[in-house]
């Protein structure tokens, strides 16, 4: 039986809320739709929805400060969200990212289809994520538990932010590999890899500091290239 994906969508922009029924009822999805961060909150412990899609203008709280709210929550952690707006600055793309977006839509400029593709490349990237081995990846002084949503540096338990843990788990598990930031932003944030962003490079100097000034020299970069994680065997030769 094929599972039925509900989207809960936070918006008083009847604009959004149109283009969204579009997709919904082409993809054979369900939506609700409420209006306030307050209600999106209640339908998020309630309903358990597969995506968010989260008006920055929201009335009653700056969306921004209701996704970093939310990615506090134990219900939010891991929970899509699609950052929209009719128009979104570089300051607001750099932060919805930065706080674990999964993606950023400018709807008075988004073609149905576009819409449709973004929606179905978040729901395939969670469940390709969903089924990766949870087996707890170790690598230097970084211990990080998939299943738990949990890292260590040294036996220490260190908070990561949602789009952090995701970039430092694809690191770690191609240790030694140089990953490119194209492949890096389709891998992790799902983007078009000609996307101008600059979102990988934001969140690995985050990710660094998070992880402590040793241990984050273990994510190197790689001149006009990207990032890798030391390969363990070749540091110990």
């Amino acid at each position: 039986m094929t599972e039925i994906h509900r989207f809960l969508a936070i918006s008083k922009n009847p604009a959004f809320i149109a283009l969204l029924q579009g997709c919904v009822k082409q993809g054979g999805y369900l939506l609700e739709v409420v209006g306030t961060g307050a209600q999106g909150f209640k339908a998020i412990i309630a309903e358990k929805p597969a995506i968010v899609f989260l008006d920055i203008a929201i009335p009653d709280i700056d969306g921004l400060s209701w996704l970093g709210i939310l990615r506090e929550m134990r219900e939010g952690k891991g929970l899509p969200v699609i950052i929209t707006g009719e128009k979104l600055g570089a300051d607001e793309l750099a932060r919805s990212f930065e706080l674990g977006a999964d993606d950023c839509i400018v709807f008075r400029h988004c073609d149905p289809r576009e819409l449709c593709a973004r929606i179905r490349a978040v729901l395939r990237r969670h469940t390709v994520h969903a089924e990766l081995p949870a087996a707890t990846l170790t690598a230097g002084p970084v211990e990080l538990d998939p299943s738990a949503h949990r890292c260590f540096v040294n036996g220490k338990q260190v908070p990561l932010r949602p789009r952090e843990f995701e970039l430092l788990e694809i690191l770690m598990r191609k240790a030694g590999r140089v990953l490119s930031r194209p492949y890096l932003l389709e891998s992790v944030w799902g983007m078009a890899s000609n996307a101008n962003t600059r979102a990988v490079d934001v969140t690995t100097s985050r990710l660094r500091k998070a992880l402590g000034e040793k241990a984050g020299k273990w994510v190197e970069s790689v001149d006009k290239f990207g990032y890798r994680f030391s390969d363990p065997e070749e540091i110990t030769r």
